[in-house]
């Protein structure tokens, strides 16, 4: 699992107001990244089969940020955001 590709989508969800990216391994959500409360905040979702997630912490990072930056080049970046 460690070494699964992490992909990255931006989508805009109906239980949500405004843009968000979502991150997959494979065909399951493993996060998303959206800002409902005005700054980037991240939701992590339970894998199907109720086993712990285990990433490689360096590729998990790596897809964070670069979601946040295809978040923040469709929406723009947001006032109160320091990071």
């Amino acid at each position: 699992m460690a070494s699964e590709t992490l992909n990255i989508a931006l989508s805009s969800p109906p239980d949500r107001d405004e843009l968000v990216a979502e991150i997959f391994v494979s065909s399951q959500q493993l996060a998303e990244i959206n800002t409902q409360f005005g700054y980037f905040c991240v939701e992590i979702y339970p894998r199907q089969d109720g086993q712990p997630w285990v990433l490689d912490y360096r590729q998990f990072l790596q897809s964070l940020t670069e979601a946040k930056a295809r978040l923040i080049e469709r929406i723009g970046d947001l006032p109160a955001d320091e990071a």
